[in-house]
């Protein structure tokens, strides 16, 4: 998940720092690395909904269910914040303890929560 007041060392917030340090590059892997995120907005309102639902449903796996690549989500959040910054691509190479596409199956949130 992403969104404000997140700690200073998640994705996110060092993009946002760099920006308001008005620095002229962000370094970052080549950002073709599929994963799920949701704003914590998103997160908390899907918690809630679960919470409120009556029913103890388990564990459910609160997720979007679509993969982004690293690169293209940024991208966003740069469009979306009328951010300005060059996005230095390649300059970390990808961890080799992480799988290059992983994302969540919302099929159980959707069921539960009565979503299409």
């Amino acid at each position: 998940m992403y969104g404000d007041g997140q700690p200073a060392t998640t994705l996110y917030s060092q993009l946002k720092q760099a920006v308001i340090r008005r620095d002229g590059i962000f370094n970052m892997s080549g950002g073709e690395q599929l994963r799920d995120y949701l704003p914590a907005t998103a997160v908390a309102s899907f918690i809630v909904d679960l919470a409120l639902h009556g029913s103890n449903v388990g564990v459910v796996n609160v997720c979007s269910g679509k993969p982004i690549s690293v690169r293209k989500l940024v991208e966003g959040w740069l469009h979306e914040n009328n951010w300005e910054i060059t996005l230095n691509l390649g300059h970390y190479p990808y961890p080799e303890y992480e799988p290059l596409a992983f994302w969540g199956d919302r099929s159980k949130l959707d069921s539960v929560l009565q979503h299409p």
